[in-house]
């Protein structure tokens, strides 16, 4: 993690909703919006220095320990998506992160919010880790006091 880490630790990705998303009424199935939000919420890692081929080479990985999804409004075949992901939160091990998908069209329509909490683990053995400290020093208004 040695290249600088975006002012603010977070950013959107367009999306569109496919046949493999949907039922067979066209509404996107509930597990099709997580893969949505897996998919943001790598890209948000890597921005943050956090990279799959990273994770692969030092074994240091992030672990989603909960989710919590609202469901407001079905999104349906052929919708152009917007998926926003931020880092809202960090701890000693443990990273907070929101999502909201929205249509790429009409922003104020809200398909889904979500919020994950992510815990960094060492490879092999599982065991959890330090956030890495690039992120509490580029991000200090983040963390948690108790």
């Amino acid at each position: 993690m040695t290249s600088p880490l975006p002012t603010v630790p977070r950013l959107t990705v367009p999306m569109e909703v496919y046949y493999f998303d949907t039922d067979a009424g066209g509404v996107v199935h509930n597990i099709a919006y997580l893969r949505m939000v897996e998919i943001a919420r790598s890209q948000l890692a890597a921005s943050l220095g956090w990279t799959l081929e990273e994770m692969n080479r030092t074994g240091m990985v992030a672990v989603v320990a909960r989710t919590e999804i609202d469901y407001l409004k079905p999104a349906r075949l052929g919708d152009s998506l917007l998926v926003t992901a931020e880092l809202t939160r960090l701890e000693k091990i443990r990273s907070f992160m929101r999502f909201e998908i929205t249509s790429a069209q009409r922003p104020e329509i809200i398909f889904i919010r979500c919020v994950q909490t992510m815990v960094p683990v060492q490879l092999p053995g599982g065991r959890p880790q330090r956030l890495p400290e690039a992120w509490r020093q580029a991000y200090p208004q983040l963390i948690a006091h108790r």
